[in-house]
């Protein structure tokens, strides 16, 4: 039993085969439900009966919340069979200088107890380009890629940040 669901500009790449839960893209969908519920139902299924080792391999450039609870929901379900004894672990990519990505990494590793591993990539020389931004929400200044500023935009956020300057 094994799914894949194709990239798009807004979805990830997804494969799901026994032992390997593979996202990789951007994370944004417009209806989080409908785009996850073939995920859901995987994951309910391959629970039922486990690999004896899982690989949960997430390279996501962006998440929005909604995207980012729907994660945490999926690992909080993994979770319980971790807790079990079955072995799992999750490896969390992010680009270089990516804090809020590395950020998201260590909020969801706070949430479970599955082991996971981070792993850094070189951002390609376009998007090196840095912006100094602060969350008006939370009140939280960081460092950003231009191409996430450009996708904060493209979806209609940019009023929740203030841009404070380039790097």
């Amino acid at each position: 039993m094994s799914l894949t669901i194709k990239k798009s500009l807004d979805t990830p790449y997804i494969h799901l085969e026994k032992g390997l839960i593979k996202m990789e893209g951007r994370l944004m969908p417009e209806n989080i439900l409908v785009f996850f519920k073939p995920v859901d139902k995987w994951i309910k299924e391959y629970i039922k009966k486990p690999a004896a080792n899982t690989k949960i391999d997430l390279s996501l450039s962006y998440l929005n919340s909604c995207s980012t609870k729907h994660v945490c929901d999926m690992l909080k379900v993994l979770n319980d069979k971790y807790i079990e004894g079955y072995d799992m672990k999750v490896v969390w990519t992010y680009e270089e200088g990516d804090d809020s990505g590395l950020e998201t990494g260590k909020d969801l590793e706070s949430m479970s107890s599955i082991p996971f591993e981070f792993n850094m990539t070189e951002t390609r020389v376009k998007e090196r380009k840095r912006l100094k931004v602060k969350n008006k929400l939370t009140g939280k200044t960081g460092e950003i890629s231009l191409r996430y500023w450009e996708t904060i935009k493209r979806n209609g956020h940019e009023r929740d940040f203030e841009l404070l300057e380039n790097v």
